[in-house]
């Protein structure tokens, strides 16, 4: 079993039913899953509780939780949707009143409510998809959004439909949710992200079916592709990286992409802006500027070309502005050199003729960059995030970072970035990380292009929360830049960004 699988609801399934096929019935799991997660919070629960149980077997679990529960703590238990009605679940009921917990009327439960120091939510997990159209629990939800006390969720916060993370009830925040066997894909969607607190994935004995769709990204798996530093090596076996953008609107745009790749470890960064706004590039001195074309006018001469060959990585985006001609791209992606398709060049991307893209290349949209690729709107593409990052590199032929909170790195496989913090909010951002990853795909080294480019999500939201660290909320771009030593040293030391899920 992948110890950082990120799965399907189908996936979940599979490994559910493969169990079973192995002799492990359903009742074994739910005793499982329920003792596991009894015991991981029992040190947690202070007081009497309230546990909301569904019909199904996330309700299962949630009964088997509650027995082991109140051999410690007093325990009530909700059944909204009526007494669950799979097999084995009048045994379930029957053991966890002998051992203590008690069954509330849907009359008393306001008294229940008040008694309760913590809740726990097992009503609908991870099969939950739609809309709740029974008045009962859409009241029900909006009472548990007003608590004050502690909320944990089993599985999946009722609601979040686990394969988009698009939620439907009244907004409950999750302190944590323990879920079975791997992450799912919801974990880390929109808005489900946002309500799920910290998430524990607890091992329940499923069984190993190989690769799953995704995976989040653990220290010990970014430790362990630190990309190895030749002792021997100079500045043009670090890396040449080329940064082609800068507008009138936007001369400092080129210059953090620029930076970042040299903080990165690139041995050589030249930026190629227009002449016209050369004079206003505050390029600090490694960098090397050549002015391209007449005024605003970014046409690649010969030597323009010739200098690009030269290049190991190219950039093409950062604060390049609206009106450039898509010749432009063309002419870089003949060069066939692995390119790094940011923010205005993403636009251009989309009028070019359809053709392959050379092989290395990285497109790093946004939500609405996104959207415009793929031509649907922003709130489907949040709505769906996993489903759209696929779509984008199924149609572009290319590693795709769909930028974020747990940012998507997706090729064949998919990764979530799970060093994460608000800071990276913040004009400019983007730019450092097409910096990031183009240092980082430039060393004169053998490296899987997707698991790099991961890794630069990861090392770039590391930055980010030293960044926040050292500015509380007063980031800025060329902080997240000053940060970078801080956040290669918080991967060699395996260090653990603050969300990250939790194994038990």
């Amino acid at each position: 079993m992948e110890d950082h699988a990120v799965w399907t609801v189908e996936e979940s399934r599979a490994h559910d039913k493969t169990a079973q096929e192995m002799g492990v019935n359903l009742l074994s799991l739910m005793e499982t899953a329920g003792v596991r997660a009894a015991y991981y919070l029992l040190p947690e629960l202070k007081g009497p509780g309230l546990i909301i149980a569904g019909k199904g077997h996330n309700g299962g679990d949630a009964l088997v939780m509650a027995r082991h529960v109140a051999r410690y703590r007093d325990v009530q238990l909700l059944l909204p949707l009526g007494v669950p009605k799979f097999p084995g679940a009048e045994e379930l009921l029957k053991a966890l009143q002998n051992y203590g917990a008690k069954i509330v009327a849907q009359d008393h439960m306001e008294r229940a409510w008040n008694q309760a120091s913590w809740i726990v939510d097992g009503l609908f997990g991870t099969g939950f998809h739609g809309t709740v159209e029974d008045g009962f629990i859409t009241q029900l939800w909006k009472r548990l959004s007003q608590t004050e006390n502690v909320v944990y969720a089993l599985d999946i916060l009722s609601g979040i439909d686990a394969n988009s993370g698009s939620y439907m009830l009244e907004p409950v925040y999750a302190h944590k949710t323990l879920t079975f066997g791997a992450a799912k894909w919801g974990h880390f969607g929109y808005p489900g992200s946002r309500f799920s607190g910290q998430l524990v994935i607890l091992d329940i004995g499923l069984p190993d079916l190989g690769p799953s769709s995704g995976q989040w990204i653990d220290p010990s798996w970014a430790k362990a592709h630190i990309p190895p530093r030749d002792f021997y090596a100079h500045k043009y076996r670090r890396g040449r990286v080329a940064v082609i953008g800068g507008s009138a609107s936007m001369p400092g745009a080129p210059v953090l992409a620029g930076l970042a790749a040299l903080k990165t470890g690139a041995g050589l960064v030249e930026l190629f802006v227009p002449s016209g706004i050369v004079h206003r590039v505050q390029a600090p001195t490694p960098l090397l500027v050549r002015g391209v074309g007449e005024g605003g006018n970014l046409a690649l001469r010969g030597e323009d070309i010739e200098a690009l060959k030269r290049a190991d990585v190219v950039i093409i985006g950062p604060g390049l502005g609206t009106g450039v001609s898509p010749a432009l791209l063309e002419t870089v992606i003949t060069l066939g050199k692995p390119l790094v398709i940011d923010a205005d060049a993403l636009a251009l991307l989309k009028e070019i003729a359809a053709g392959p893209l050379p092989e290395g290349t990285v497109l790093t949209p946004h939500s609405g960059e996104m959207a415009r690729l793929l031509g649907i709107t922003s709130d489907a593409v949040d709505a769906f995030r996993y489903q759209s990052v696929k779509q984008a590199v199924d149609r572009y032929r290319a590693c795709v970072v769909l930028k974020g909170p747990y940012s998507l790195v997706a090729s064949e496989r998919i990764f979530v970035n799970t060093a994460n913090t608000p800071a990276l909010a913040t004009a400019g951002s983007g730019d450092v990380l097409s910096g990031v990853i183009a240092a980082l795909l430039a060393g004169r080294y053998p490296k899987d292009v997707t698991e790099m480019t991961a890794f630069a999500t990861y090392l770039h939201g590391w930055a980010g929360i030293h960044a926040e660290r050292d500015q509380g909320p007063s980031v800025i771009a060329t902080d997240i830049i000053a940060a970078l030593g801080q956040a290669w040293n918080s991967i060699v030391c395996e260090e653990h960004p603050p969300m990250l899920p939790e194994h038990f």
